[in-house]
């Protein structure tokens, strides 16, 4: 059973539609930060440095697990040890380079720490980084990385694996903004918010996303039965 959506409602200039739900997943690169041109800037550094062609590699590379990508250029290094040492150097160096979505910390200051997770295919301790360091943002109830699973977004694993961990029912939300995470999103049976930060909002919504918002301002938690364990979130202004 997918999210109940109510039918668009027009206020004072604004459109406003309302999403039922038992949770929310979140991914994290291009949802809750623009780290992708930390990423970016590392895989164009380590293709100078390993002879690969890092702009070949970036056209295909969004929402996907590092060490996925190192089995297609570079065998030897598809380990979690090697993924994770890789990552651990990007926030490090490449932070400056990372831009916070409006809105993302009081979204998720507002949802009760049991509804949410985040499901991203990053490895730990770089996601750590970006959580607490960059987005300064409670740990949500559910914390999913690339060592957590064993195949990676476009699989629905991750998001399979974090519905279960918060006990989610059917009706939950997954906020994504990339094709290979929307699917995944899809395929786990979630309603997708998609977001138009690193796609504009035609292509998000091609994906298969629901509905799209530029930005965290664009979606509130208007309520929550805590007996039911239900959400409501309101959309201003979608722009899909």
């Amino acid at each position: 059973m997918s999210c109940k959506i109510s039918a668009p409602r027009h206020e004072n200039g604004h459109t406003y539609v309302d999403i039922t739900t038992s949770g929310c997943l979140f991914d994290l690169d291009g949802t809750l930060m623009m780290s992708t041109p930390c990423v970016e800037a590392f895989w164009r550094d380590f293709g100078k440095e390993y002879g690969i062609d890092a702009e070949e590699l970036l056209k295909t590379s969004h929402g996907r697990r590092t060490i996925d990508l190192f089995e297609l250029v570079k065998p030897e290094f598809a380990t979690k040890k090697h993924s994770s040492d890789f990552e651990a150097t990007i926030p490090k160096k490449y932070g400056h380079l990372s831009v916070i979505i409006p809105g993302v910390a009081d979204f998720l200051q507002s949802l009760p720490t049991d509804r949410w997770g985040i499901v991203t295919s990053g490895c730990r301790v770089m996601a750590e980084t970006w959580l607490t360091e960059y987005l300064g943002v409670k740990f949500p109830g559910v914390f999913i990385t690339a060592e957590d699973i064993d195949v990676g977004k476009p699989d629905p694993q991750g998001y399979l694996k974090g519905k279960k961990a918060l006990d989610l029912a059917s009706d939950f939300v997954v906020f994504e903004d990339a094709h290979a995470g929307v699917k995944a999103g899809v395929d786990a049976g979630a309603t997708v918010i998609g977001m138009a930060t690193t796609y504009d909002a035609k292509t998000v919504k091609g994906f298969g996303a629901s509905i799209v918002i530029p930005d965290m301002t664009h979606i509130k938690l208007t309520s929550y039965d805590a007996t039911t364990k239900t959400l409501v979130l309101t959309i201003t202004d979608p722009v899909a």
